[in-house]
């Protein structure tokens, strides 16, 4: 038996790659309806997938009930937000996947990378850098406890269209030597990078990895799209390079690439591409670059294992 999805704000970046998986999504949602969440209350109508789709404005909570599951694919929270959390309120069973991971669910939801846990029903998509970190360290378990630290790198993209449109003019500005007339985010990400506080990361780690303490940092950076990430892990005893390798070799969801690795070659790439690990000269610590297209790791293909376990 197929599922009937609501998907809201399916316009947006995450939400076109989400609905592109349509191979994938065919064999579990047999219909769809979709409503936005602008200010505005025209309806938005545009091609998803292989065909026209109306959009009409989110109004009421009850235009969420009745379907086996709501995708939030928003790219910005409105006061329209307001009748999800109210369903939410009235419906603590419903199935609801957030690939947008919006603050105002943040309490609400607990994070995934592809699984629905102790029974969880409204989860969120764990952060692309988590996602990718996690596909490591289930790899190298069996070498014994781990713990670390992981260095996540954040596109642009994230924030949405507007923001990859801000980020264009903003490098323009820079290159002529004039001012920067509109931020993101209250940044100016053109040929720089911010370190910003990561500790909602962190606390979303603990919860994604409680058996892997990891001690984590975010910055945000002037790339368009691609998520980049150092991951640093510590052993409870010597481990051997070729080890490191074969196990990671054997990984379907890791694709280990000799360098240099560009994070331009992980658009629309299924697999998280890592780096060589490099391990230190006491046998206890190794070092790995990770990079992946977070609209799909850590996105829109990590929403759909999600919504696989919960119908």
């Amino acid at each position: 038996m197929t599922a009937k999805i609501l998907v809201l704000d399916p316009l947006t970046l995450i939400g076109r790659e989400f609905l592109r998986c349509d191979e994938r999504l065919g064999a579990i949602a047999g219909e769809f309806e979709f409503r936005h969440t602008a200010l505005d209350d025209e309806h938005q109508i545009s091609e998803i997938a292989s065909g026209p789709a109306l959009v009409p404005p989110l109004d009421d909570p009850e235009e969420l009930d009745g379907f086996d599951a709501v995708v939030v694919a928003s790219d910005a929270v409105s006061s329209r937000h307001d009748h999800l959390l109210a369903f939410l309120d009235d419906h603590p069973r419903a199935a609801v996947v957030d690939l947008s991971r919006l603050a105002c669910l943040d309490g609400r939801t607990r994070p995934s990378n592809g699984e629905a846990p102790y029974d969880e029903r409204q989860l969120r998509v764990a952060h692309p850098a988590l996602v990718a970190a996690a596909a490591v360290i289930e790899v190298l378990a069996p070498f014994g406890r781990l713990h670390g630290s992981l260095a996540a790198v954040d596109p642009v993209s994230t924030s949405g269209r507007e923001a990859v449109e801000l980020l264009a003019q903003q490098a323009r500005q820079r290159a002529l030597g004039a001012p920067v007339n509109e931020r993101i985010h209250g940044h100016v990400l053109a040929f720089n990078m911010v370190p910003v506080d990561s500790d909602e990361l962190q606390q979303e780690a603990s919860l994604l990895l409680p058996d892997t303490p990891l001690a984590v940092t975010r910055c945000l950076s002037g790339c368009f799209h691609g998520h980049l990430a150092h991951l640093g892990l510590g052993f409870s005893q010597n481990v051997e390079t070729h080890d490191i390798d074969e196990a990671l070799s054997q990984a379907e969801t890791i694709a280990v690439e000799d360098l240099p690795l560009s994070l331009d070659s992980v658009i629309d790439n299924d697999q998280v591409m890592a780096s060589a690990p490099v391990v230190s000269s006491d046998g206890r610590q190794v070092a790995i670059t990770l990079m992946a297209d977070g609209l799909r790791i850590g996105g829109a293909l990590t929403a759909i294992d999600i919504l696989e376990s919960l119908i």
